[in-house]
C-alpha cells in the first residue's frame, strides 16, 4: 500500500466500539466471566478476543481512526479518555450526518443500538465510503436489512457484519471438517446459551448466525416460543444497546434449512451462564464444542475400526489474528484486492429472517412459519 492509510469513522461510541478492557462497562453478571482476559494481550479468553473496535483497529496499521460520533457527551469523553494517547487527532461529533459530510472516509463502523443500524448505513453508503462494518445483528427487521443491502449494492460499498466468530480459527476448523465429509451428510445442529443476558437480537443472534455459517444453507421455516413477558413482541420492541435483560427475550426455537438440516436454538435466562454448547450431527458422526472454545471433539463411525467409533480433537492452526482484528484486516483486503467478506450482509440477512420468524411464530402459538 506504500504507506497509504484508510480513513475510518465510527458511528456509535458504546462499549463495543471504544472500551479498553474486555469487561469495561458491562453488567456485573457478564464481567464476572471475563476477568481472566483483563491482562494484555487478552488472548487467554479464547476467541472472545473482541475488546472493542477501537482496540482492534489499533492493531491494523493500514487503518486510522479520523472521526467518531455519539449523541451522548459522556461516551464522547470516554473515547477521549481511553484513546487520546493512541488517537489524539480523532475529530469527534454528536451528529453522524455532519461527520459523514465533513470527513472523507474510506470505512465506516456502525456501532449504534441494533434497531438504529439502517439509517447510518444507508447514508454512509451514499456518502462515498468504500466499506461499512456493521455491528450485529444487521438489522431488527427484514425491511431495514433490505434497505441497507440495496444502498450498499447501488453504491458499490462492501457491507460486512460483526459476527465475530466467523473470524474464529476454531469455527473454520469445524466447518472444514463438515465440508470434508468427516461426519457424513449434515442432519442436525443444536446450540444453547445460558445466563441473564439480552438474548434474541443480541447475544443469541451470534448463535443463529453460527447455524447459517455451519449449514451453509437458506432458512425456510421456523418455530419459536419466547420467555414470558414478551407476548407483545410481534416486532422488535427493545431499546437497543447494552445487555439489560428486559431489552431482549430469551427463548427456544427450531429452524429448517433448505438443505434439510434441522437446527435447535436455546437461549434461556434461567440456565447457567456457562452453557455455551454446540452439537453438529451428520449421518456418520458428531462434532461438539464450546461456542468460544479453542477446539472441538469429533466422533465418527469407521467400519474398519474394531469398536466402530473414533474420537479425535479438531485443533486449528495458528493464525495471525482473529475476531474483530481479523475482520478489519479482511476489510483492508476487501478494498485493496476485491476479496470476499467472511461475514457478508447476505448471510446476516438470513439471521434477521430467522429472528423475525421467531417473533411471528411466537405470536401464533409456536406454529411453524415460512421465512
Amino acid at each position: 500500500m506504500n504507506g497509504q492509510k484508510y480513513r475510518l469513522g465510527i458511528i456509535g461510541l458504546g462499549p463495543i466500539a471504544i472500551r479498553k478492557l474486555p469487561s469495561e462497562d458491562l453488567p456485573a453478571v457478564i464481567q464476572s466471566s471475563m476477568q481472566a482476559a483483563e491482562k494484555p494481550p487478552f488472548v487467554p479468553f479464547g476467541d472472545r478476543v473482541m475488546v472493542s473496535h477501537t482496540w482492534a483497529i489499533g492493531h491494523v496499521p493500514e487503518i486510522e481512526i479520523v472521526a467518531g460520533c455519539d449523541l451522548d457527551p459522556a461516551r464522547v469523553e470516554r473515547f477521549r479518555e481511553n484513546w487520546r494517547d493512541r488517537w489524539p487527532d480523532t475529530r469527534l461529533y454528536s451528529d453522524y450526518r455532519e461527520m459523514l459530510a465533513g470527513e472523507e472516509l474510506d470505512i465506516v463502523t456502525v456501532a449504534t443500538p441494533e434497531h438504529l443500524h439502517a439509517e447510518p448505513t444507508v447514508l454512509a453508503a451514499e456518502s462515498g465510503v468504500r466499506a461499512i462494518f456493521c455491528e450485529k445483528p444487521l438489522a431488527t427487521s427484514v425491511e431495514d436489512a433490505d434497505r441497507m443491502i440495496a444502498a450498499c449494492e447501488a453504491n458499490g460499498v462492501i457491507l460486512s457484519v460483526d459476527y465475530t466468530r466467523r473470524w474464529s480459527p476454531a469455527f473454520h476448523r469445524v466447518r472444514d471438517a463438515i465440508r470434508s465429509g468427516a461426519i457424513g451428510e449434515l442432519s442436525t445442529m443444536s446450540a444453547s446459551f445460558g445466563g441473564v443476558q439480552a438474548w434474541l437480537f443480541r447475544s443469541g443472534s451470534h448463535l443463529l448466525d453460527a447455524m447459517v455459517f455451519f449449514t451453509e444453507a437458506d432458512p425456510v421455516k421456523v418455530s419459536a416460543h419466547l420467555e414470558d413477558g414478551y407476548d407483545d413482541w410481534d416486532v422488535y420492541r427493545g431499546q437497543g444497546g447494552g445487555n439489560a435483560t428486559e431489552r431482549d427475550p430469551g427463548g427456544t426455537g427450531y429452524v429448517v434449512f433448505d438443505n434439510g438440516v434441522r437446527a435447535f436454538y436455546s437461549c434461556l435466562k434461567n440456565t447457567p451462564d456457562s452453557t455455551r454448547d454446540v452439537t453438529i450431527t451428520g449421518t456418520k458422526g458428531t462434532i461438539t464444542f464450546k461456542f468460544d472454545g479453542e477446539s472441538a471433539e469429533l466422533q465418527f463411525s469407521d467400519p474398519a475400526y474394531a469398536y466402530n467409533t473414533i474420537h479425535t480433537t479438531l485443533t486449528p492452526d495458528a493464525h495471525r489474528s482473529r475476531g474483530i482484528e481479523a475482520a478489519y484486516r479482511e476489510i483492508v483486503d476487501n478494498i485493496t484486492n476485491g476479496a470476499e467478506s467472511t461475514s457478508p450482509a447476505s448471510d446476516a440477512r438470513k439471521s434477521v429472517r430467522i429472528m423475525a420468524g421467531f417473533l411471528r411464530s411466537h405470536q401464533e402459538g409456536g406454529r411453524l412459519v415460512d421465512v
